[in-house]
């Protein structure tokens, strides 16, 4: 499923569409459609709306060379289950359902096992959270998901448990879903099993899950997926978990903090430090900066002594000399002059000219 607007990250999302947000230098659908390559299922629908065109070439470029997709296109949103129903006439066989704008790096074939050990209908896939209050909990007993309830408040909320929007179901669950009409997973075909006494099974995910709906989840899932899959460096200014796309002879007189993500091509001078970024690629960095929990996408360019600290830079920004940027998001092709100041912000306008700064 990969047609919402993901309008929470908004003004990335006005660019490109969520699924394809950069994670660790791969889209984010890429993990959910990776996880489900390692498992041994390489036939997918991928359900789209919102920037279809954009989705189509960038999720063509990243796939496995055997891996099948078919795209269907919703002119108009038809709900979660309403989605599937759309290509219930290409499913003949248990079939999975999961997010693409959610990063799920999920182990597959441990959820698919305990599925058909269990004979289920359909199982759903569960993780714990802190803050359950944005999501659909749950209480499970012997493995039977007993009760749901959609975005609890603190005072109403009975399990850390929630629905990771991974399911693994059986073709003739599809028959309980109405054809031609918005339908709902979670508020109505999931009461509706309850209804007719069809049990639901739980299973807690092994692996990495996180919602990243907001600019702040997007940097902290770079900075999981790098700490995951990264190489651990104790050298020429380079430390921690780190992907370095780049030669380190790029970074002589700049010190690296993991977890960091570097792409191709990337370039920076003395004095500069770089600590638990995402700095992708053609990224030019100048002397004495300072780059934290952040994300720079391709081609930006950081003249020398700005500070960038938990903040979102589009394609093809400029940042000016000195300039502070603090817990914002900047657009794409932004021109910011020296020694602008930018706190909890975002930016969406094509040129910034104040002379003193913002």
């Amino acid at each position: 499923m990969a047609g919402g607007k993901g309008t929470r990250l908004r003004p990335i999302t006005y660019s490109i569409p969520k699924p394809l947000v950069p994670i660790a230098g791969k889209p984010c659908i890429g993990y959910v459609l990776d996880s489900y390559y390692e498992a041994g299922i390489k036939d997918a629908i991928i359900t789209a709306g919102y920037k279809f065109e954009a989705l189509i070439n960038g999720v063509t470029r990243f796939k496995h060379p055997d891996q099948n997709i078919l795209f269907s296109v919703e002119r108009e949103p038809v709900g979660t289950a309403g989605s599937i129903k759309l290509v219930s006439k290409f499913i003949d066989d248990t079939f999975i359902v999961g997010s693409g704008d959610t990063l799920a790096d999920f182990n597959i074939k441990n959820i698919l096992k305990f599925h058909r050990e269990r004979k289920s209908k359909l199982t759903i896939a569960l993780t714990t959270v802190d803050d359950p209050s944005q999501f659909g909990i749950v209480e499970m007993k012997d493995g039977i998901i007993t009760r749901f309830m959609e975005k609890p408040t603190p005072d109403k909320a009975f399990s850390k448990l929630i629905n990771a929007g991974l399911y693994i179901v059986e073709p003739e669950i599809l028959n309980l879903i109405p054809e031609g009409e918005p339908y709902d997973f979670a508020k109505q075909l999931f009461p509706k099993l309850l209804e007719n006494g069809i049990k639901i099974n739980g299973y807690v995910g092994e692996g990495t899950w996180l919602d990243t709906g907001r600019p702040n989840d997007m940097i902290r899932a770079n900075q999981l997926m790098t700490e995951k899959y990264g190489y651990t460096f104790s050298e020429n200014g380079a430390s921690g978990k780190l992907i370095v796309n780049t030669s380190l002879r790029q970074f002589t007189g700049t010190t690296l903090k993991g977890p960091t993500f570097i792409g191709e091509g990337v370039s920076s001078m003395n004095g500069t430090v770089i600590e638990g970024s995402a700095i992708y690629d053609g990224v030019q960095i100048g002397h004495d900066v300072i780059i934290s929990d952040s994300i720079l996408m391709d081609g930006v360019k950081v003249l020398d002594g700005a500070r960038i600290e938990k903040s979102v830079i589009m394609k093809g920004t400029v940042i000016g000399q000195k300039c502070e940027i603090h817990e914002s998001v900047l657009a794409p092709k932004l021109n910011l002059q020296s020694n602008s100041r930018v706190y909890n912000v975002s930016l969406s306008s094509e040129i910034i000219e104040e002379e003193n700064g913002i």
